[in-house]
């Protein structure tokens, strides 16, 4: 549906931290829904190994478990083992129509930070692209994902739209509810993305109208999808209507 044009912008160092601070660990391979060997929640079979602090030791691991064939639920669940314990974590996103993705909260020297931000737990990027995974942050995976979503929309009370990518540029409108469709460009200036906006008179997924009658008006410029912690400005229905 989103076309993306290839043009990348030189980003000032100090957004870096910013953009690729915060993602999730995905399989490596160019698109989760034409492939039939992943579902549920993302993650090798043996899982990953679960380290105290970068490049500290080795804590535990962080995998699924259970017999499969005995129980359907098995895929859906994942837990970080230690020793003789085992407790069901639920720090995972949904990014697609049942398929869940291990989010990561920090970077540090290789390790990126898992579980609960408060406490310290962490994965190893080189076991991770061993294991034939990797991280993506969270603007790439917008933009990634972009033609496999029915629009990206605002998140809680909107966003501006600008006529540059800086909070003192000129506001070209609010980009604010669910009738405001969000469609990404592969332009970017650190935690702006240029976008292209289609104001609909109905929501898509509850009209009779056509495609072209339901758009009252179009623009474009740029909205700062990913906010000051890394985080995403901008959702999706993964599970589509």
């Amino acid at each position: 549906m989103i076309k993306i044009s290839a043009l990348i912008l030189l980003i000032p160092f100090a957004t870096f931290g910013q953009i690729d601070n915060r993602g999730l660990i995905l399989p490596k391979i160019d698109s989760l829904k034409n492939s039939d060997k992943y579902c549920c929640i993302l993650s090798p079979l043996e899982g990953f190994s679960v380290y105290d602090q970068p490049k500290g030791k080795i804590i535990g691991s962080l995998k699924r478990f259970g017999d499969a064939k005995k129980d359907d639920q098995v895929p859906y669940k994942i837990y970080l083992i230690s020793g003789n314990k085992k407790t069901q974590v639920d720090n995972y996103r949904e990014i697609g129509y049942e398929i869940f993705a291990i989010n990561y909260t920090d970077v540090s020297n290789g390790f990126l930070k898992i579980l609960d931000p408060s406490k310290s737990y962490w994965l190893s990027v080189s076991e991770i692209n061993k294991k034939d995974f990797k991280t993506v942050n969270w603007m790439n995976h917008l933009i990634n994902q972009s033609a496999d979503v029915l629009g990206y929309y605002a998140k809680d009370s909107g966003l501006n739209l600008r006529k540059e990518p800086n909070a003192k540029s000129e506001i070209i409108g609010s980009v604010r509810g669910e009738l405001f469709e969000i469609k990404l460009t592969n332009q970017t200036s650190g935690q702006w993305c240029k976008v292209k906006i289609t104001k609909h008179k109905e929501h898509p997924c509850e009209t009779d109208l056509s495609e072209r009658e339901n758009i009252e008006y179009q623009s474009e410029g740029w909205l700062k999808i990913i906010d000051d912690n890394g985080e995403p400005n901008i959702f999706s229905y993964t599970r589509g209507c």
